[in-house]
This record gives C-alpha cells, sequence and structure tokens, in this order.
C-alpha cells in the first residue's frame, strides 16, 4: 500500500513493530562487518586506555616539577612515554576511524547490491510504475545515510559499554568522592539522549520522504522539461520545485532542531559534572573543604581526576552524536526495506517442463489470465505460436499487447495459466536467452554507436560486430559521421534521427542472435520511405527467425503472414 507522506509518517509513530524490522534488518547487516567494527571499537577503547595513561604522565610530571622540585632530568623518562602515548593515541584513532569506514562502506556496497539484484528480479515493467528519481534517491542518499551507523555508532555503542566502567574503577581508589560524580551523572547522558531522541527516527524519516518525493518530482520535469517550455508552464513548474525544495528545507531544520537541541543537554550534564569536580578539588587543594579524601589531596591526585573528568564523558558524548546517525539509518532502513520486501510477480521459479505441451509449437499461452487487483488485463488466452512464424500482434491500445509480451518476456507473471517456451515454464533467464526485443523507443546510451550494439553480446568478436552493423543498415549512416561506428552519440540517442535509432536497436538484436524476436511498434514514429527501408531490413536480418510484432500500421500487418488480434484482453478469433 503507497501511503502519503503525512499517513506514512503516523504509520512509522504509532507502529513501533515498524521500527523493530528496521533495527533487525540493520542488525543483520552489521554481521558481514562484524570484525570490522570489533576492531573500530577495540582501537577506540585502546585510545580510552592511552587517556588515562596520559592524564596519569601528566599529572606525575607536574607533581615533580612543581611541587616536589625535582629536576627535569628526574622526569625524562616519564616524558619519553608521555610522546609514546600520543603517538599510539594518534594511531589508535586512525585504526579506529579507518576500520569503521570500511564497515560503512561494505555494507553500503552490500545494501545496493541487494537493491540492483531487486531492480532485476521486479523487471521492467514493475519498475516503471515507480519514479526513477525515488528509486535513485533511495539507491543512492539513504543507502549513504547507513554508512555512519556502521562506522561511528556501532562501534561507539561497544566503547560505551566499556570504557566509562574502566575509568570509575581507576578514579574510585584515587578518589572515591570524584568516582561517584561519574557513576551518578554518567548515566544521565544515555538517559536524555534516548529522550530528546525518541522523535529523531521520526523527523529523519519525514525528510528521507521529502528528499524523495522531491527527487521524484524533479527529474520528472527535467526529463519532460521539452513539453513544459512548449506549452508555456516551465515558470509555474519552477515555482512548484520552490514549494518542494522549502518542504524538504523545512523537515531538515526539524531534524537539526532535535540534534542542537539534544548537543545542548548532553553538553549541559557533561559541563555540570566536569565543573563538580574541578570546584571539589580545587576546594581540596586550598583547604577549603575536608569532606572525603578532600582534605589530603595532592596536585598529581587532582590533576589526575581533573584531566580524566572531561574525556570520562567523551565516549558518551560521542555517542549521543551518532545517536542520530542511528536514527538517520532507522529512517532510511525503512525506505530501502519497503523496497526489498515488495514481492516479485514474475519470481524466481527455475525452467520446468510443462504440464503439457506440442513439440510442433515453439511459444504456447495455455488459459493465460492477468490481473491487477480488480482490473483484468488478460483473460482465457489459448494461443500457439511454431518456429519461423511471422506475427503482427494488433489491438487498440490497452487491449493487452504490451501485457502479452512482457509474459513471454518473463517481466510479469500470470493471474493464471501458463507461458511455455519449447515445452517449458518462462522464466526471465530463460527468456533473456531465446529472446531479443526492441522497444517503440529504443533505449540508446551515452557512448559510441559501437558500445551501443555490442550491448547485445560484449564477447562478440569485431567481425560480428560489423556484419550487424551492415545487415541493419547502421553503417550506410555512420559513413556520414566523423568517425564511424566509434562516433560518440548523446543519452536516449541524441543527435540521431528515430529510424537511425531503430537501426541501431535492430543491430543490437541481430547480434544477439537469438530464436525469436519481439518488436514494438517499430514504425511508430517513421515517415513512408524510411518505415519502407525499415521493414525491408527487418525482413531480410529476421527472415530464419519467429518474429512477433506489436503494431497498429496495416503495412507492418500485411507483410506478415499471420495476424493476431487483441480486444479488450481476449483473442478475437
Amino acid at each position: 500500500m503507497r501511503l502519503t507522506e503525512t499517513d506514512n509518517q503516523a504509520y512509522f509513530d504509532k507502529n513501533k513493530a515498524r521500527e523493530k524490522i528496521c533495527a533487525a534488518w540493520l542488525k543483520e547487516q552489521s554481521k558481514s562487518v562484524r570484525k570490522s567494527i570489533v576492531f573500530a571499537a577495540i582501537a577506540g577503547i585502546t585510545n580510552g586506555l592511552g587517556v588515562i595513561v596520559q592524564s596519569a604522565l601528566l599529572a606525575f610530571i607536574l607533581q615533580a616539577v612543581i611541587i616536589d622540585k625535582l629536576p627535569w632530568s628526574s622526569v625524562i623518562t616519564s616524558f619519553l612515554l608521555l610522546v609514546v602515548v600520543i603517538i599510539l593515541r594518534g594511531a589508535c584513532i586512525y585504526l579506529h576511524q579507518t576500520r569503521g569506514f570500511e564497515a560503512g562502506a561494505h555494507v553500503r556496497v552490500s545494501v545496493r547490491k541487494q537493491l540492483f539484484a531487486k531492480f532485476l528480479t521486479l523487471g521492467p515493467a514493475e519498475i516503471k510504475q515507480r519514479q526513477s528519481g525515488e528509486l535513485a534517491a533511495i539507491t543512492l542518499e539513504q543507502v549513504d545515510a547507513l554508512e555512519n551507523y556502521f562506522s561511528r555508532y556501532l562501534p561507539q555503542q561497544m566503547i560505551v559499554g566499556v570504557l566509562p566502567v574502566i575509568m570509575i574503577s581507576v578514579v574510585m581508589p584515587v578518589n572515591w568522592v570524584v568516582g561517584l560524580i561519574f557513576l551518578v551523572s554518567g548515566p544521565l547522558v544515555p538517559i536524555f539522549m534516548a529522550l530528546v531522541g525518541m522523535g529523531a527516527a521520526s523527523a529523519n524519516r519525514s525528510q528521507f520522504l521529502a528528499m524523495t518525493r522531491m527527487s521524484g518530482y524533479f527529474l520528472d520535469r527535467l526529463q519532460g522539461l521539452e513539453t513544459l517550455k512548449l506549452f508555456g508552464q516551465a515558470t509555474q513548474e519552477l515555482a512548484n520545485i520552490n514549494k518542494i525544495a522549502d518542504g524538504f528545507r523545512e523537515k531538515t531544520m526539524a531534524v537539526l532542531r532535535i540534534a542542537f537541541l539534544s548537543s545542548a543537554i548532553l553538553e549541559f550534564f557533561s559541563a555540570v559534572a566536569v565543573a563538580l569536580v574541578a570546584v571539589y578539588v580545587g576546594l581540596g587543594l586550598l583547604g577549603q573543604i575536608h569532606f572525603g579524601p578532600a582534605g589530603h589531596i595532592s596536585l598529581m591526585e587532582a590533576l589526575f581526576v581533573l584531566l580524566l573528568a572531561p574525556e570520562f564523558f567523551m565516549p558518551l558524548r560521542q555517542l549521543a552524536i551518532h545517536y542520530h546517525d542511528r536514527a538517520a539509518a532507522l529512517g532510511a532502513a525503512d525506505a530501502i526495506l519497503t523496497l526489498l520486501e515488495q514481492n516479485d510477480e514474475a519470481g524466481d521459479v527455475g525452467c520446468t517442463e510443462g504440464s503439457f505441451s506440442d513439440v510442433s509449437s515453439l511459444i504456447e499461452f495455455n488459459n493465460i489470465s492477468k490481473s491487477y487487483g480488480q482490473r483484468q488485463l488478460l483473460s482465457a488466452i489459448n494461443l500457439h505460436i511454431a518456429a519461423g512464424e511471422k506475427i503482427a500482434l494488433v489491438g487498440e491500445s490497452g487491449a493487452g499487447k504490451t501485457t502479452l509480451l512482457n509474459l513471454l518476456l518473463g517481466f510479469e507473471a500470470a493471474t493464471e495459466g501458463q507461458v511455455l517456451l519449447n515445452g517449458l515454464t518462462v522464466n526471465r533467464e530463460f527468456a533473456a536467452q531465446a529472446i531479443a526485443w526492441v522497444g517503440q523507443n529504443a533505449y540508446i546510451f551515452h557512448g559510441t554507436i559501437k558500445d551501443n550494439i555490442v550491448l547485445a553480446d560484449p564477447d562478440a568478436s569485431e567481425q560480428r560486430i560489423i556484419n550487424a552493423a551492415q545487415a541493419a543498415g547502421v553503417t550506410e549512416f555512420c559513413a556520414q559521421l566523423p568517425e564511424g561506428l566509434f562516433t560518440p552519440i548523446g543519452e536516449r540517442g541524441y543527435g540521431l534521427s528515430g529510424g537511425q535509432v531503430q537501426r541501431i536497436a535492430l543491430a543490437r538484436a541481430f547480434l544477439k542472435n537469438a530464436d525469436i524476436i519481439l518488436l514494438d511498434e517499430p514504425t511508430a514514429n517513421l515517415d513512408a520511405a524510411n518505415k519502407i527501408l525499415l521493414l525491408d531490413v527487418i525482413d531480410q536480418l529476421f527472415s530464419d527467425k519467429t518474429l512477433i510484432i506489436a503494431t497498429h500500421d496495416p503495412v507492418v500487418i500485411h507483410r506478415m503472414n499471420r495476424r493476431i488480434e487483441l480486444q479488450q484482453g481476449r483473442l478475437v478469433l
């Protein structure tokens, strides 16, 4: 069910079970990078231990020089140890950050592979129902939002579970009052962090929804810019984009507001705790207070606990900062999971023997029906096509021609019935091997003409590529281009005519050398002269193939040796 942004937000706020599902999925992703996360946490804990040693050495050196009046030569060993500790701490910080980054990068690659695999599983028919901008936003921005959760939050969570306990254990024997201050004030940080951050996941999700909507809207308008200009709506659409951008800005500021509020509260509690330690040891050194060990506290003890006070809160403050990375990851995970959990209509069923088949038929549609909810697209289709037949698939727009071709290509699964190819149940992988398809608007990628032809068979020899280009008539217009087959062309065939684009697509299909050729309205955008030229090329290229052309063109229909007509999803005999 596709909800509006407001409904989707309310659902996420109320349904905590969904948040648990997202958290469980994030935990599952962390298993593959567990070693890197643990290593990053160990490096962070080691750095914290270095802080303790560094504080002790600094306190000892200052006590020896200022109070005990010892010569500098007597503390040279301690000073060298201090230098070594500082260097080791730098190495630990480096390892902590790099191993954390490796974990985040690995997860991003893994999740993007899952998404791409899902796109392939869903197929073109399902993908077309979604905005390309939305899919791009999920694959790029929302996957990137997962990185800090694995590279920062998870290692920091482990560090907080160990390092503060070690610091309290070290401080208690030196000054139990300061240790008690740490023990009381320390838990306040995660408690208030959780309280303030309760709405963070919800706010981040709202931001991601707004970003996805903005990305989809902007890309759609960018692709249709020519139409908008022709109808004089460019200025109006610019105002709409500004309005959507303002909505995204407001939701981003809501996320930042929570982050700043959280930081302010945490800074307040840590500052108060450090001030308590400073006042206590300061008054103890001045002899103004005699509670606990303050009456006989030394400069070394005072400096040691005072230097450790801000460092004790540092891991907790870092966790508070990275807590928002967790909230962002939960919001992103929900959008990613919504896509990954989408049911695959075509399925991944292997090629299995059909329950019945006529060996003389290359393609069989056995009692095929296809519906989307209450909407029936195809009903009781029984059709056999022999090898080598030339078929014209005709019918009004909406009659079900494209759906029938999608079923044969494995892009969609039938609601009822069975599609057989050589007696085997069709699936996407099987169809991809046996069928070459050329759509009405063949897609041409940015690159050379040769690059676009060899998409059908990247391992094809140079001679086979040239033969395919010659057979499809590509070399005829390439001879007029400065670099022939190596001439760069723009995305979607920018710089070429419609007939030239179709010829490149036909060369691509010819190079694949498939047994079955599907063409969808190949002459739709051509004038009469170019239409005849293209049909002559099709006759020549695919004379020995099974050819199915979806068309309205009477000239094309006349050239085929069999006509199959659909009306309102049913075969007309």
